[in-house]
């Protein structure tokens, strides 16, 4: 373990370690940070923000630290990677609110990208979910819990091979994997001069805007699947006691450094509502924002502004982000952010 602490950061696809090298090199310059998946990677301007908040008398300068396919627990761990190169002038970090994912897609299983956060902190939280036993600082899973999920009993045969992969993910992790590389890699195969347009974007804040829309066929099956979610039964997102524990974590890092964590819903199409899944579970302290109702914000929800059911297109995406930086402006004025 001593060893994977002093390894340099790894080679990971995608836009992870391009960004981190270039929010390191820049970490002073910048008041605001967005951290997220591909809603927040490709459905959040940080000029647009920013000319908002200027407006507003709330001057910012905030970066986008958007991936596609990052969700918890990998954003956990990215965020305090970031956090740890101490930004003197970071003020808020909003983080993408949403359920600690337990699956990876099969055919990215053996990347990078499903291995470089795996250690214990993240991987005891994944195991916790999967056999349920709470997020007590002692814990042990229940005998007959754990017997259905290795006979594979009452449905639990996904689960058996969710707890075997990340057990050995976390194996590989601890013990460098594949680290050798990183190594010659950091020494003589990086060129930290030169950044990469296709992650960082035409005005090196991270935000990729994504141009086209649903078809006319895709548009008719989206607002009827739309009509129908709004209807008497809309979605839920439900949200785990093991998810409130890993943002408590990140909401601790964050005010640690003296930052403000602002926990952020982005505007889906596929869950309405959140619900706690534990009569004990608690939304982590802070602030969260909510842009995930059709009736509050209908511009976001019209088929014209949407590449899909989870994402905005370029112009739905401009306006997220212009309501969201005048709510924004708006908690700060009420002094409910500070």
């Amino acid at each position: 373990m001593g060893l994977h602490a002093i390894l340099p950061f790894p080679a990971i696809d995608d836009g992870v370690s391009q960004k981190l090298r270039f929010f390191a090199a820049h970490k002073d310059e910048f008041d605001t940070l967005f951290i997220g998946s591909s809603r927040v990677y490709f459905q959040i301007s940080p000029a647009i923000f920013d000319g908002v908040m200027r407006e507003s008398g709330s001057p910012t300068r905030s970066f986008n630290f958007g991936i596609g396919g990052m969700f918890l627990p990998e954003s956990a761990y990215v965020l305090e990677q970031l956090l740890t190169t101490k930004p003197r002038n970071l003020r808020w970090v909003f983080i993408e609110y949403d359920e600690l994912q337990t699956k990876w897609a099969f055919e990215n299983q053996t990347s990078r990208r499903a291995l470089y956060w795996a250690d214990w902190k993240r991987t005891s939280l994944l195991l916790r979910k999967l056999t349920d036993v709470g997020i007590d600082a002692v814990w042990l899973p229940s005998l007959k819990k754990l017997r259905d999920i290795i006979l594979c009993r009452k449905g639990e045969a996904n689960r058996y091979k969710q707890l075997i992969f990340h057990t050995a993910q976390f194996e590989r992790n601890f013990v460098n994997v594949a680290r050798g590389g990183d190594i010659l890699d950091y020494f003589w195969g990086r060129d930290i001069s030169k950044w990469d347009a296709k992650y960082l974007g035409a005005a090196g804040d991270g935000y990729i805007p994504k141009t086209g829309g649903m078809s006319a066929s895709q548009a008719a099956a989206y607002e009827r699947a739309l009509g129908l979610a709004m209807g008497t039964n809309p979605p839920i997102a439900f949200i785990s006691p093991y998810t409130v524990e890993a943002y408590r974590q990140c909401a601790q890092k964050v005010r640690a450094i003296g930052a403000k964590p602002i926990l952020l819903v982005t505007p889906s199409a596929t869950q309405f509502n959140i619900a706690y899944g534990d009569n004990n579970a608690r939304p982590p302290g802070g602030v969260i924002m909510t842009f995930n109702n059709p009736r509050a914000y209908p511009n976001l929800y019209r088929s014209s502004a949407r590449r899909d059911r989870e994402h905005l297109t370029k112009s739905g995406a401009e306006e997220f982000t212009r309501i969201m930086a005048v709510n924004f402006a708006q908690l700060i004025q009420a002094g409910e952010v500070k």
